[in-house]
């Protein structure tokens, strides 16, 4: 063991370049797993700098594949082609105007925007729906560019890397397993984003390059303000659901107030401004917007409100008010504005002539209260299963089974509470649901598409409480469209004005 402290001591010594006897005395009387830290927190971000352009490209290159399998690319060329064209700009102006770079436009709902080295940059359709102005795509590059020119990506990794050392020499040397798993290139940072210094780095330059490249800096703080008004609504509505927030990766967590801001990032930056004309104004840049899809990727059927259209069934279901609808691993499930109810909604193959209690019979649940009756014009049974799977555990649940025999399929409802003992405490909701499925007729079939956003203009008397209640948006939609408008908290539209709504 005091061998193997030596090698360790000396390994040290030899990578940190440090006046070597003074600190030599002081590490020989330390654990090891002093040691052992020491190696991850003394030595500079060492080999990240020193890694070769070619070879950053390279590991770009092959995280670009992973990240495009992951996300899938927003099939909309002359928006992709906006997007790059933007980046460019802003990267010509960048301490590395030479590398090749690729701006991406993936088709995500969620919020973000990140960087992998070698010149690989990434803006998600979500983040779009909050951009206002070309201005404030080029600070959401910018920012993404200067992640890339600093190499942070690979100033991070080299951390990471020395941490999952650290813990696989102390798997070695314990016999415990090591601690750290780095998950992937970047250690879980795309989502997450960097540390308060790398994140104030790239805002100080990235405001730089948008600057040179002719964007006012201040787009920047205007579109952090949009950021974190979704922050705070996002984790507003997660406290009341008693869920976790999904944040944007960079903004509430890691950036300081807007005052300190504005003199780390923007005053230094505005100074570099000249001959700002931006290419294009702001209502031409909205109507580029307009038509970008809405909502989950994933998203099984279509949910406008608070109902659910399946197409390729030809079948809908209207779910409890201010319930959240979501995609589940084997149909949709509804969620209590708590998360202490959930119905879900699935469907099973009809292969045998069993119905009634013996078709839930079969699938291990014992029912009481049951009877067969018709529901939308089909078939169906309804009743309580005493133990059911839920996602609460095994629990009594109301469950019903509505049989297309056409089709050869059974339309499967399952509600069940958290705090269910013997009653089931929302099944006025459970069965004001299940009694709602019925064909889609052709007034339906047009309905059910997916949500787009669109651009409009404000028209005398138009108010934000009056698009929301039009919207399709499930839940909060006056937060919501107030937010992707700049208008949170409180904003009305003036007349006149483009507007983005969801339709």
């Amino acid at each position: 063991m005091n061998e193997l402290r030596q090698q360790l001591i000396n390994k040290v010594l030899s990578c940190s370049g440090r006046p070597l006897a003074r600190l030599s005395s002081r590490l020989r009387s330390i654990s090891l797993l002093n040691v052992m830290l020491l190696i991850v927190f003394t030595i500079t971000p060492l080999k990240a700098l020193s890694m070769s352009e070619e070879n950053e490209i390279k590991l770009g290159a092959k995280e670009h594949q992973k990240i495009i399998a992951q996300y899938g690319i927003y099939r909309d060329k002359d928006l992709q082609d906006y997007v790059s064209m933007v980046g460019q700009r802003v990267a010509a102006q960048s301490s590395r105007p030479n590398l090749e770079y690729h701006f991406t436009l993936l088709d995500d709902e969620i919020i973000n925007a990140f960087a992998l080295p070698g010149g690989y940059v990434y803006v998600t359709r979500g983040m779009l729906t909050h951009v206002n102005t070309e201005s404030e795509l080029a600070a959401i590059l910018g920012h993404e560019v200067a992640h890339v020119t600093e190499k942070h990506g690979l100033r991070n990794q080299s951390k990471a890397k020395l941490l999952d050392l650290a813990a696989q020499i102390a798997s070695a040397v314990t016999g415990t397993a090591g601690v750290y798993d780095l998950g992937g290139i970047l250690g879980g940072v795309l989502l997450k984003g960097y540390s308060r210094e790398f994140e104030l780095e790239a805002d100080a330059v990235g405001s730089r390059y948008m600057a040179k490249a002719g964007y006012s800096p201040d787009a920047m703080l205007n579109t952090i303000e949009i950021l974190k008004d979704k922050d705070r609504i996002e984790i507003a509505h997660a406290r009341i659901e008693k869920r976790t927030p999904q944040v944007y990766h960079g903004f509430l967590s890691t950036h300081p107030d807007q005052d300190t801001r504005y003199k780390r990032a923007i005053m230094e930056s505005s100074v570099l401004l000249t001959d700002y004309e931006q290419s294009i104004e702001k209502d031409d840049f909205l109507t580029k917007l307009d038509g970008l899809r809405y909502g989950p990727t994933k998203q099984i059927g279509v949910v406008r409100k608070n109902v659910f259209y399946h197409k390729n069934l030809g079948i809908k279901l209207r779910f409890p008010q201010g319930w959240r609808i979501e995609s589940g691993a084997r149909g949709v499930q509804a969620v209590s504005a708590v998360s202490d109810a959930v119905l879900a909604f699935s469907t099973a193959r009809l292969s045998k002539k069993v119905r009634g209690r013996e078709f839930f019979e079969t699938m291990g649940m014992e029912i009481r209260e049951g009877k067969d009756l018709t529901i939308g014009g089909l078939p169906a049974y309804l009743g309580i299963a005493d133990r059911a799977e839920t996602p609460f555990g095994r629990r009594p649940a109301r469950v019903a089974a509505i049989f297309n025999e056409r089709r050869r399929v059974a339309y499967i409802l399952t509600g069940a509470g958290a705090q269910d003992l013997h009653k089931i405490a929302a099944d006025r909701d459970f069965i004001a649901t299940i009694f709602s499925f019925d064909k889609m007729d052709a007034a339906d079939r047009k309905k059910a598409v997916k949500p787009k956003l669109e651009v409009i203009t404000v028209e005398e008397g138009m108010t934000m409480e009056q698009l929301a209640a039009a919207s399709p948006i499930t839940n909060y939609a006056l937060d919501k469209l107030r937010v992707i408008n700049g208008l949170y908290p409180k904003g009305q539209p003036e007349v006149g004005q483009m507007l983005k709504i969801i339709d």
